[in-house]
């Protein structure tokens, strides 16, 4: 598991699910349409992760009906949750304190919640110019020119999650779009035999780069972040979508900061650093090698 502790989101079946149910929830559907399409038909490992989340989901909607309060009572009562725990090799201090979580779960979603939480509008898609595929060149703290691609970009109203990786490329003059696609992307990932064969590697990651730059920006943040990087970023190509590749977040801009000068220095100082770490450690593959082999993914 990416999250395992003892309380009631402490796993990432209960996360997803509670992501799921409120996705939804905010488009309209209905709570117990919801409830009925993700509780699994047949008791497995996750069957309990799935109903605790969705109960407390449906009480936090006011929509926690009695019979299905009493089916979650009698699956914490009856003790096969903390059985799992035990089988997946839990310890005794994560069964008392899972026991003890779930008796609290318990007596919270058996009043009533006051105030049922309303739906949300979902976030809006909109356009942006720093879209997947996007090259951008930028400088860094020594006057060199380098180069960064934007990849797995989420453009909305309300939050935007921007990803990019950074190349090779390092020049006394602003790069071409030829410089780009000769270079190569610093990440030893992508098309690594040896780190994708691990057992715990699935095989979407053949596909990855897990030396990603990124940030979450909430709806205030998101109305600036154009502005932003157009301070420290030059748009100067596009390749296809590599919005098509998973990516593992590494470091993070800070958007926080409180003008567009302050960003342009903390991002450069970003950029120097990862530069310097990990310049030794790129892709086998160039940068057009990878981009032909994303169209013809894309192509399928």
């Amino acid at each position: 598991m990416g999250t395992w502790s003892a309380a009631i989101f402490g796993n990432d079946t209960s996360c997803d699910t509670k992501d799921e149910f409120f996705k939804r929830y905010n488009n309209g559907e209905e709570p117990e349409d919801i409830k009925n399409d993700l509780l699994p038909a047949e008791d497995d490992d996750d069957r309990y992760d799935v109903l605790f989340s969705l109960a407390y989901c449906l009480w936090e909607v006011g929509g926690l009906k009695d019979d299905f309060l009493a089916e979650v009572k009698e699956a914490v009562l009856s003790g096969k949750d903390i059985e799992i725990a035990r089988e997946l090799g839990a310890d005794d201090k994560f069964i008392n304190k899972r026991i003890t979580n779930l008796a609290e779960f318990l007596e919270k979603i058996s009043v009533k919640k006051e105030k049922p939480k309303k739906r949300v509008a979902p976030p809006v898609p909109v356009e942006s110019k720093y879209k997947n595929g996007a090259v951008m060149a930028f400088k860094y703290e020594d006057g060199m020119w380098g180069a960064v691609i934007a990849i797995d970009g989420h453009f909305f109203d309300k939050e935007t999650i921007y990803c990019y990786i950074q190349t090779t490329v390092k020049t006394s003059e602003k790069p071409t779009m030829d410089d780009v696609r000769k270079s190569y992307v610093i990440d030893r990932n992508f098309h690594n035999r040896e780190r994708n064969s691990l057992p715990f590697r699935e095989p979407m990651f053949y596909y990855a780069f897990d030396n990603c730059i990124t940030q979450y920006l909430t709806a205030r943040a998101t109305k600036k972040f154009e502005t932003y990087n157009d301070s420290f970023f030059e748009i100067i190509g596009q390749l296809s979508d590599w919005g098509a590749c998973s990516g593992g977040i590494c470091k993070a801009f800070d958007y926080s900061v409180k003008t567009a000068e302050e960003f342009k220095t903390y991002a450069a100082w970003i950029l120097t650093n990862a530069y310097n770490k990990g310049i030794f450690a790129h892709t086998d593959m160039t940068v057009d090698e990878i981009d032909k082999e994303f169209i013809e993914r894309l192509s399928r």
